[in-house]
């Protein structure tokens, strides 16, 4: 489990492009009682229930990690 120094280092190294996302994302962590889904988030979710994958077969993943 990380320690708040290695989570310090994962949140320099986010690209400027992820911080919209990631902001909230973190701040839930530290206000259990304040979480929200952003709208933003929410149209994520409706999106991604919309247009439902199959996904990956385990053996590709697998094959993929180990090549």
């Amino acid at each position: 489990m990380p320690d708040k120094q290695e989570l310090h280092q994962l949140i320099d190294q986010l690209p400027e492009s992820e911080l919209p996302s990631g902001g909230p994302a973190i701040s839930s962590f530290s206000s259990p009682r304040k979480r929200r889904l952003i709208p933003e988030m929410l149209a994520r979710i409706d999106d991604a229930r919309a247009n439902r994958s199959t996904g990956i077969p385990h053996d590709d993943i697998v094959r993929e990690y180990r090549s």
